[in-house]
């Protein structure tokens, strides 16, 4: 098994290793962030659990290059804000939020993943490529095979289906939305499997 992967890892992925290089070019500031980027591309996509279901697995390598760059560049930008003087001696007091609501935050993402984790296999798939990975819906039908309906179908099945989990959890509260989510409730409640 872990000699397929490195099989599927070294024929679909690291044959693209110079076009990911200079792809990375015009979204980073010299050899060693990119150098960075590809590695950490390469550890998300080794790390795969399904990685023959993908369809497109260059679309996928660079979407998620594209997106770690992204990211990257944003949080540079954050920490050139961040590194400021102290700002106790300007007078400023701290924004960051309290510890109570930092655990709560996390204990509400931890049971969002799980909620995640519970969505059938391509639903699953679907709702952690357009969601997580930020992939528009002709990414996503290039990389799984699927049309845009069923795309939208199970966007709007993971959203509900994690919804209802977190309202099951406690971290929601019931409210009189039925009207304004009867569209969504309808396709998850169809019954199809996904």
């Amino acid at each position: 098994m872990a000699d397929e992967r490195h099989e599927w890892f070294l024929n679909q992925i690291f044959r693209h290793r110079a076009a990911l290089h200079r792809y990375l070019i015009k979204f980073t500031s010299g050899a060693e962030d990119i150098e960075d980027l590809v590695q950490e591309t390469y550890v998300r996509l080794y790390a795969l659990a399904d990685y023959r279901a993908v369809e497109s697995p260059k679309a996928l390598l660079f979407r998620i290059a594209h997106n770690l760059a992204v990211e990257r560049a944003r949080s540079k930008k954050t920490q050139a804000t961040d590194s400021m003087a102290d700002l106790e001696q300007l007078g400023v007091f701290s924004t960051e939020v309290p510890a109570d609501e930092q655990l709560d935050s996390g204990r509400r993402f931890e049971t969002f993943c799980t909620a995640v984790d519970r969505l059938p296999p391509l639903c699953r798939r679907v709702f952690v490529l357009r969601k997580v990975f930020k992939l528009t819906h002709a990414e996503i039908s290039e990389v799984l095979g699927v049309s845009h309906s069923t795309i939208e179908k199970h966007v709007a099945k993971g959203l509900v289906r994690c919804r209802d989990y977190l309202r099951e959890q406690g971290l929601l509260e019931v409210t009189d939305a039925k009207s304004k989510s009867a569209p969504l409730r309808r396709i998850s409640d169809r019954g199809d499997g996904e």
